[in-house]
């Protein structure tokens, strides 16, 4: 499927032909599962190759059962796990990685969870949510799973969902709550988070190289999902409206991606999971199915802002993260 900008969408289908053996007998865990998911597409996609457990995360079993169904029809010998994990509150997500205590070794951690131009809230720890859940947990639970993570050994992994929204987004490091509301623009928020997460994901990547824990953060493309569940008609309107003058936080213009499928949406994912030609790109942001250091701006690569977010995350969890 040709793209935009004249690449090329490939399918989770394509990349697994290719590298999928790898999975087998790994045992991988998948935030934000649910039916007609990118997470849940992962999920069914790579059941297929055999892996050993597949550990599916949501706020309700509810939501992972469809997902289940569809596993277990494509390969009835994969076992499945659910975790509950609400990423909304930093207490729940360290109950969730005590759950996993039996559990002795993550092969690949991908984070696909979030929420997307909600209306104002905070999460449990008075966080704006979209940084909260989107950025912050997972910085939590990444700091909380990578022992087990380690355990796995060279060429585990950790990827982090993001979004093409990064090329306007911005850590505002002395508001992030948006005076509480007062100055609280969604789309603004949603790119604060995916700037945060993408940071992270560099700074992660450098600091993991060594050890050969592959890093990335993803953009997936646009995939029609429950995520975009906040967005009403007119600010659909406004979205278009404004798409022919996007431009990135440098001031360099940029095109809005056509809708495309799960399948499509999940294969970027696992590209960052098992794809053995960037698995030198450490910490690399990730753009149909290769590095895109060219869709980053000046203050994600600002290594400046890296070690400030590192700091400003460690405060907010109460705890230093140390690698």
């Amino acid at each position: 499927m040709p793209s935009w900008d004249g690449g090329l969408i490939l399918s989770s289908e394509f990349i697994l032909s290719k590298y999928g053996e790898s999975l087998a007998g790994k045992t991988i865990l998948i935030t934000g599962v649910a039916n007609d998911s990118i997470a849940g597409e992962l999920a069914v996609q790579i059941s297929a190759y055999k892996p050993s457990l597949v550990i599916l995360t949501a706020r309700s079993e509810s939501r992972v059962e469809p997902v289940v169904a569809k596993i277990k029809s494509k390969n009835p010998d994969v076992s499945t796990r659910f975790l509950k994990l609400d990423l909304s509150d930093l207490k729940d997500v360290r109950r969730a990685v005590k759950d996993l205590d039996d559990v002795p070794k993550i092969d690949h951690f991908v984070a696909v969870a979030g929420v997307m131009v909600p209306p104002y809230a905070k999460t449990a720890d008075g966080l704006e949510s979209q940084f909260g859940v989107n950025y912050l947990a997972n910085f939590l639970l990444v700091k909380e799973l990578l022992p087990k993570i380690r355990a796995a050994g060279p060429k585990s992994s950790i990827v982090i969902c993001s979004s093409s929204a990064v090329r306007r987004g911005q850590v505002h490091f002395d508001d992030i709550n948006y005076s509480d509301g007062e100055t609280y623009d969604p789309l603004d928020a949603y790119g604060q988070s995916n700037a945060a997460r993408t940071i992270f994901a560099l700074f992660l990547g450098e600091k993991l190289k060594g050890e050969g824990i592959r890093v990335f953060s993803v953009d997936p493309g646009a995939v029609q999902t429950g995520l975009q569940r906040h967005f009403g008609g007119e600010f659909l309107a406004q979205i278009q409206l404004t798409e022919a003058a996007m431009r990135d936080l440098d001031g360099r213009p940029y095109n809005m991606p056509n809708f495309t499928g799960t399948s499509e949406g999940a294969a970027t994912l696992i590209t960052g999971m098992i794809d053995p030609t960037i698995e030198e790109a450490h910490g690399a942001f990730l753009h149909q199915n290769a590095p895109a250091e060219d869709h980053l701006t000046s203050h994600i690569l600002n290594r400046d802002n890296w070690t400030k977010l590192w700091e400003l995350s460690e405060k907010l969890i109460g705890e230093p993260f140390i690698i």
